[in-house]
């Protein structure tokens, strides 16, 4: 794995796929670094990749921002919290809220989840020079429930989803906690990990597999 080659992309604004692990999930995502998007980047995830589009940052930001993960909110409702239950692949989901930035129309077009995941990159990145003042734009700033969830990233030694590999790998390249994802799908399924290789090849983007990072990140 090619760290330079990979923070050069990312920062360039292209994305690279991570595929999670054989026995897990078993998905190829698509992810873009926060800090370097565009419309057209929430364009290639929506016709390149298909699955749900979502924001992605670590445990250290959310709770200076103060946020939780869903589950641990379902879990103290009366009633809701009947439906906390792990999928099958083992892991409760790194759910927090779904939110809009208020600059945006209806929240859906790739205009405006492009806004909204913007401007969360600026809140992740004032979080740590001035936590008090990131916490208290994102509530001025921000509506919910809006159309961009925000995925919390446990300890890869926790949990190894594609929300923890974005995260970790990112860290890796000293980037900051701030990147875009979502699931390669084909008709029916989830796309194979040897069509989402193709597909990098295809169109130039690197392909990578959750054990080559968890391999970086224990040496």
């Amino acid at each position: 794995m090619d760290l330079s080659s990979l923070r050069k992309d990312l920062e360039a604004g292209l994305p690279i796929l991570i595929y999670d692990f054989d026995g897990r999930e078993e998905e190829t995502d698509m992810v873009f670094y926060g800090g370097a998007i565009s419309w057209k980047s929430i364009y290639t995830l929506r016709k390149e990749a298909g699955g749900l589009i979502c924001y992605v940052t670590s445990n250290k930001e959310a709770k200076i921002i103060g946020l939780n993960l869903l589950t641990e909110e379902l879990s103290k409702h009366p009633t809701y919290n009947l439906l906390v239950k792990k999928p099958k692949y083992g892991d409760y989901p790194a759910f927090s809220l779904w939110v809009n930035h208020i600059d945006t129309k209806t929240g859906i077009s790739d205009y405006d989840r492009y806004v909204t995941i913007r401007e969360l990159h600026k809140i992740v990145s004032l979080s740590k020079v001035n936590p008090e003042e990131a916490k208290k734009m994102f509530y001025l700033n921000f509506t919910a429930p809006g159309h961009v969830p925000i995925l919390i990233a446990r300890d890869i030694r926790q949990r190894k989803g594609h929300t923890e590999l974005s995260i970790t790998l990112l860290e890796k390249l000293g980037l900051e906690r701030s990147a875009v994802i979502a699931e390669m799908l084909d008709e029916k399924v989830s796309m194979s990990k040897e069509k989402a290789k193709k597909i990098a090849e295809n169109l130039g983007f690197q392909f990578i597999e959750g054990k080559e990072i968890i391999k970086e990140v224990l040496l």
